[in-house]
C-alpha cells in the first residue's frame, strides 16, 4: 500500500467442515488475507502458520477423534484494520482449551501471535489472535 493511502477496513469469513484435508485451504486463505494487510513475508508466514495450527487443533481436537455433528463447522473470521485480527471458533466439549499443562495444543500459537485468547463457553471453543500491520 503506498505511503499516505488511508487504510480501509476489510475482512473475510469462511466456514469449513471438520475435515483435516481442508486445513490447507484455510492456511492459503489466511496467507492471502495477511498479504493484503502487509507486504511483510514474515508476517504472512506467521499468520499462515498460526491459523493453520489453530484450525488443525480445532478440526481434530486433543483426542484426534472428530465427533462431528452435521452442522458442526470451524468458522474463521479475519479483519484488517489497524491490526490484522483473526478468530476461529467451533463446537467443542471443552477438551480443546488453553492450558499450561504438559500437553498444550496452543503452545505454538503463543510464539507466533502478538496476543492469543482462547475461550470455552457454551459448548464453543474460540481462538482470537492479532498482529500489528
Amino acid at each position: 500500500m503506498p505511503v499516505g493511502t488511508p487504510r480501509t477496513q476489510a475482512g473475510i469469513s469462511i466456514a469449513i467442515a471438520r475435515d483435516p484435508s481442508l486445513v490447507r485451504t484455510v492456511r492459503l486463505v489466511a496467507a492471502a488475507v495477511a498479504r493484503r494487510a502487509s507486504p511483510s513475508e514474515d508476517l504472512v508466514e506467521e499468520v499462515r502458520l498460526a491459523v493453520g495450527e489453530a484450525c488443525a487443533v480445532m478440526v481434530s481436537g486433543l483426542s484426534g477423534v472428530v465427533t462431528e455433528a452435521p452442522d458442526d463447522k470451524v468458522k474463521l473470521q479475519m479483519d484488517i484494520g489497524e491490526r490484522l485480527y483473526v478468530s476461529l471458533s467451533c463446537a467443542s466439549d471443552g477438551a480443546v482449551s488453553y492450558s499450561t499443562d504438559a500437553i498444550d495444543p496452543w503452545a505454538l500459537l503463543r510464539g507466533l501471535t502478538d496476543d492469543l485468547v482462547v475461550t470455552n463457553r457454551d459448548g464453543q471453543t474460540a481462538v482470537a489472535m492479532s498482529w500489528a500491520v
